[in-house]
C-alpha cells in the first residue's frame, strides 16, 4: 500500500513532463538538422549550433537538472511533514515548470520563479522537519 499517493502522483507528473520535453528535443533534433547528412552526423556536435534546437534542448535540460534536487527534497518533506502538504507544494512546482516550458525562452521567468519558490518551501520544510526529529531524539 502506498502511504504517499499524492506525492507519488506529483512525482509521476514530473516524470511525464520530462518525457514530453524529451520528445520535443528529439523532434527538434531532426527538424533543425541537415537532413542530407547521414543519421550519425545528425547526432554530432554540429546540431548544437542551431538556436532553435538549443532552445528546445535547454527547455528540457533545465527542468531535468533541477529535478535531481527537487525529488529528494519533495520526498523528505513528504516523510517529515505530510503527503498532502508535499503534494500541494509539488503541484506548485509542476505548474511552474509547465509555465516555464510553455514560455521558454522569452517569458519563462514567472514559471521559473514559481518553481523556485516551491523548491524553497520544500527545502525549508524538509530541513525544519529533520531538525525537529533530531531535537526530539536528543531530548
Amino acid at each position: 500500500m502506498n502511504d504517499y499517493p499524492f506525492t507519488s502522483l506529483v512525482t509521476l507528473s514530473l516524470v511525464g513532463l520530462d518525457l514530453v520535453l524529451a520528445s520535443r528535443v528529439s523532434t527538434a533534433r531532426f527538424k533543425f538538422s541537415n537532413s542530407g547528412q547521414p543519421s550519425a552526423a545528425q547526432h554530432s556536435v554540429e546540431i548544437y549550433s542551431d538556436p532553435h534546437f538549443m532552445a528546445s534542448f535547454r527547455n528540457q535540460m533545465n527542468p531535468l537538472e533541477h529535478l535531481k534536487l527537487f525529488l529528494p527534497t519533495l520526498w523528505i518533506f513528504a516523510f517529515g511533514v505530510s503527503d498532502g502538504a508535499a503534494a500541494i507544494v509539488g503541484l506548485g512546482y509542476f505548474v511552474g515548470r509547465v509555465l516555464y516550458a510553455r514560455n521558454y525562452p522569452h517569458s519563462h521567468r514567472a514559471g521559473y520563479t514559481l518553481a523556485g519558490m516551491a523548491m524553497l518551501v520544500l527545502l525549508v520544510g524538509a530541513a525544519a522537519s529533520i531538525g525537529y526529529q533530531l531535537i526530539t531524539l536528543i531530548i
